[in-house]
């Protein structure tokens, strides 16, 4: 593309505009067409600036996934980090496998209750795929980049069963790079051209959107404001956390010996409150039921089908697929899953589901104090028997 060209895309007042805007507390580094980068750190401020760097030879625009009170002072080692968005930079070998990969990646996000979910085209065959930094916990704002990779590497695992399933091969004809995030990790703009193909990088609202709107002639800039309900992916976190803990933590497989299927009698007070049906803690208790149940002997259908006939019973009601996409990526995990110990305030007592028995007070998870009860039961079977 000429830079007469790029002066008149660029010289766009709703394009340099939107550009400056999505820059605001970011480090942005213009691309030049050798392929080399601008000096870092630098930042861009007004519109005007955009012209400026097209003037001086950029043809693209990349800029922060972290959140900095003053990009300018990076180097000094005294800037603070506000905080970061959670990126999937999604590449794909073709645009068609592209869509279907990032369209299995928003509904296994929404799947974990994140429904601020952005999405931005990259301009070639890719997706740019973004959470808000609002939706997670303030607290984890100097955990990057750990955070943001466990949840890539989670997510890989979770998706790739169902991207084989659409005859997607993860390594092979998509790639979700988590690893590859690192501080000041760069990503294309919205509105950016990419210098290899020459075509924009928009947002759209769904991945089946129609690539000619992302010619630049065509263009129409819409408001790309990165918003979310605060803590909306703390669940995701959480499990993210736990499987990158699990595996690499030494291969010790937990097998809880069970005489047949332990009946629902002999839960806790927890999950029998849990199994009353909640407004509130869903999908924590959906998580309980679902890790105790596997303990228990039950069967991976009987597990599916009693939890989605408890479902029923909770106002309002999880998705289906919400639970069919859980229990199936909990089918193939390989070691045992425990429910969370008594002691995750987050699970039981801030949801209400605690309230304790006299055999509460000597085991530390539900699991124990249903093996407890159960065992119990059969030896005074069996003595009864004997007798």
């Amino acid at each position: 593309m000429k830079k007469e060209e790029l002066l008149a895309y660029y010289g766009r007042e709703d394009v340099s505009r939107a550009i400056s805007e999505f820059a605001h507390n970011r480090e942005v580094v213009g691309r030049f067409a050798d392929g080399g980068y601008g000096k870092r750190p630098a930042t861009i401020l007004y519109p005007g600036d955009v012209v400026r760097m097209v003037k001086e030879g950029v043809v693209s625009f990349h800029c922060s996934v972290e959140l900095w009170k003053n990009p300018m002072a990076l180097e000094t080692g005294k800037e603070q980090r506000l905080g970061w968005d959670f990126l999937i930079d999604l590449d794909a070998d073709t645009l068609e496998n592209g869509r279907i990969a990032a369209d299995l990646i928003i509904e296994a996000l929404k799947a974990h209750g994140v429904r601020s979910v952005f999405l931005k085209f990259s301009g070639r065959s890719g997706f740019h795929i973004f959470v808000p930094w609002k939706a997670f916990d303030p607290k984890l704002k100097d955990m990057f980049p750990d955070v943001p990779r466990a949840m890539g590497l989670y997510l890989e695992d979770f998706l790739r069963e169902e991207l084989q399933g659409e005859g997607v091969k993860l390594g092979e004809n998509v790639n979700i790079d988590s690893i590859a995030i690192a501080p000041r990790h760069l990503v294309r703009m919205p509105y950016s051209l990419n210098e290899k193909v020459w075509m924009v990088s928009i947002p759209v609202k769904n991945p089946w959107f129609d690539i000619d709107e992302a010619r630049p002639e065509n263009v129409v800039v819409r408001t790309f404001r990165l918003d979310a309900k605060p803590g909306e992916a703390m669940e995701l976190v959480d499990m993210a956390l736990n499987y990158v803990k699990k595996m690499e933590a030494p291969r010790k497989v937990v097998k809880v010996k069970v005489e047949g299927k332990v009946p629902p009698r002999f839960f806790p007070p927890c999950v029998k409150k849990i199994l009353e049906g909640v407004p509130d803690g869903r999908k924590r208790g959906e998580f309980i039921l679902r890790t105790l149940l596997s303990n228990l002997g039950w069967g991976w259908e009987e597990i599916e089908a009693f939890l989605l006939e408890w479902n029923q019973r909770n106002k309002p009601p999880l998705k289906e697929n919400y639970i069919k996409s859980h229990v199936k990526w909990h089918r193939k995990q390989k070691r045992n899953i425990l429910p969370p110990n008594c002691s995750r305030g987050e699970f039981y007592m801030d949801t209400g589901f605690c309230n304790p028995d006299e055999l509460c007070k000597t085991v530390r998870n539900p699991l124990t104090y249903t093996l407890k009860k159960y065992r119990r039961y059969l030896r005074h079977r069996k003595e009864m028997e004997r007798k």
